[in-house]
């Protein structure tokens, strides 16, 4: 059975393609906004196990972000659906973490030096509890993309949804 972890900002930028009267999408992020809506259907489809932490932390992110009514975007649909089948997935795809005074004892002892946002060790963490180290998905955040090197040192790999959209935003920076 396939893995992932997903990074709230793939669910939000999936929604933008509601808000397009509002201007969100561009020339520059229309490619990342097809592909975050490729992705979250396709975890639906091929019933991809959606890894989180069995304290509840990211899911509690994406609540702060979308609406449990599936309305009015894809990502918000994809939350839905995650709100009412993560109870179906096996015990073994929440992952227990133990917080410390800078994270989680969970997170990679390689990415110690690297400066992750408090916010985002969860995910590290959750990755790096996990027997098969799954994937995070990560769509606009341009801080992961210097990331990507320690995480991968450690066996994480991030899949960037659109790597020239990224490369763009950290050339730009």
């Amino acid at each position: 059975m396939k893995r992932c972890i997903i990074d709230t900002n793939v669910m939000v930028t999936a929604n933008k393609a509601e808000c397009y009267d509002e201007g969100d999408i561009n020339e520059n992020n229309t490619n990342l906004v097809i592909k975050s809506i490729e992705l979250l259907q396709s975890i639906i489809k091929q019933k991809t196990y959606v890894v989180l932490d069995a304290g509840g932390e990211i899911f509690l992110e994406y609540q702060g972000y979308l609406n449990f009514s599936g309305q009015p975007g894809v990502g918000d649909v994809f939350f839905k659906w995650l709100h009412t089948k993560r109870w179906e997935f096996p015990p073994s795809e929440l992952i227990d973490l133990t917080k410390t005074e800078n994270g989680y004892e969970e997170f990679p002892y390689e990415m110690e030096h690297v400066n992750v946002d408090p916010s985002d060790k969860k995910y590290f963490a959750v990755s790096n509890a996990h027997p098969t180290k799954p994937d995070i998905f990560e769509a606009a955040d341009s801080k992961w993309w210097s990331w990507r090197d320690a995480a991968l040192s450690c066996g994480i790999n991030i899949h960037f949804l659109d790597e020239q959209y990224m490369c763009d935003l950290n050339t730009e920076a």
